[in-house]
């Protein structure tokens, strides 16, 4: 039976090999064992589908863009979203799948969940205001409640931004498994504006205090009606700060955090508050306490990033994803009007995992 082989350009191989975001030491090694990209042998640049999509996949680059004659353009995104330092990051093809995965989802629940039926009026409800009144309208729609760790915190203000009719997803890292993390020095969260279904979305690889301010730093970008996703524009910075400045004032009350503040204790107000020490320093600058000009020793004191929900691979799945998003989903495979295999992937699971994640 002869084997089906198909002709690739080298142009498009260059492409690839300069596109991926593999290390340089596993390419070598994805090089040297693959038969077909030995110049000398008889099958050079003449792989078979099934070896196609594997190179495809080791890669992580579209196997359709393998079958072109000419390497694709790809698209801006240009990233301005949080990462560490406010600092934007390129936009490696990890960051770009997660973009599109999140695209997708928002996509699906805008216009085929029959959940997305209404537009969300308090999209750009603050694009106007100053801190002030920004920081009022966040007290408005959100209540802070005290916990005694930021994960229970974190989970408390994604319920409540889902009854506000805003998405909340969370991951760490691309596609199915975990050998594609996401770095937090490249991305933090990122907004996708919408006014039927907007979409926040959290590194679950970040420490959950980080989680916590990243989520309602994201939530007050809706607000003010500001896609993260698209910005660049020369206000950006100044923007960043205002919008850190609301986050630290809700998450840190002025009239609580002056009772629970110790200047030489910052571990006892960043545990009260689930904020870092570094926050809680520039909080108390902010209000006083402290003089701005004061050098303060910060703690060696960060929660270590979460590993996920556990050894539990269902739970983690589950908590990737948006409580309504979910629900909808499984109305939809229970109503007939959504294959199994489509809900998997909507979900972020493997097929073989869908019927035990439901």
């Amino acid at each position: 039976m002869a084997v089906t082989r198909v002709k690739i350009s080298k142009n498009i191989l260059q492409w690839a090999l300069q596109t991926t975001d593999l290390t340089e030491v596993t390419l070598v090694r994805i090089i040297k064992k693959t038969k077909w990209l030995q110049a000398d042998a008889t099958v050079y640049l003449q792989p078979t589908i099934k070896q196609l999509g594997s190179f495809a996949t080791q890669l992580h680059i579209p196997f359709g863009s393998l079958l072109l004659d000419e390497p694709p353009i790809i698209e801006d995104i240009r990233v301005a979203f949080r990462t560490q330092k406010n600092v934007p990051a390129e936009v490696s093809l990890t960051v770009r799948d997660v973009i599109y995965e999140m695209k997708r989802k928002q996509a699906w629940f805008k216009e085929e969940s029959q959940v997305a039926n209404e537009k969300i009026t308090i999209i750009g409800s603050a694009s106007d205001l100053s801190t002030e009144s920004t920081l009022k309208v966040v007290k408005r729609l959100l209540t802070l409640n005290h916990f005694g760790t930021a994960r229970q915190l974190f989970n408390d203000l994604r319920e409540q931004l889902a009854h506000l009719g805003i998405l909340s997803m969370q991951k760490g890292s691309a596609g199915l498994g975990t050998n594609r993390p996401l770095d937090v020095r490249e991305l933090r969260a990122f907004v996708l504006l919408d006014d039927y279904a907007p979409l926040i979305f959290i590194n679950q690889k970040d420490s959950y205090t980080a989680r916590v301010f990243s989520l309602v730093h994201e939530f007050i970008h809706i607000l003010r009606g500001s896609d993260e996703l698209l910005g660049g524009n020369d206000n950006e910075v100044a923007e960043e700060r205002k919008i850190n400045r609301v986050v630290a004032a809700f998450l840190m009350p002025e009239e609580v955090f002056k009772r629970v503040f110790k200047r030489d204790d910052l571990n006892r107000a960043a545990h009260y508050f689930n904020v870092s020490p570094e926050a809680t320093v520039i909080r108390a600058k902010e209000i006083g306490i402290i003089s701005r000009s004061m050098l303060v020793k910060i703690p060696d004191f960060s929660k270590n990033p979460s590993k996920g929900s556990g050894g539990n691979p269902y739970n983690t799945a589950l908590s990737y994803n948006d409580v309504r998003y979910m629900s909808a989903l499984i109305s939809a495979q229970e109503r007939g009007t959504l294959q199994p295999t489509r809900v998997a992937s909507l979900i972020g699971v493997s097929y073989k995992m869908l019927d035990k994640t439901v």
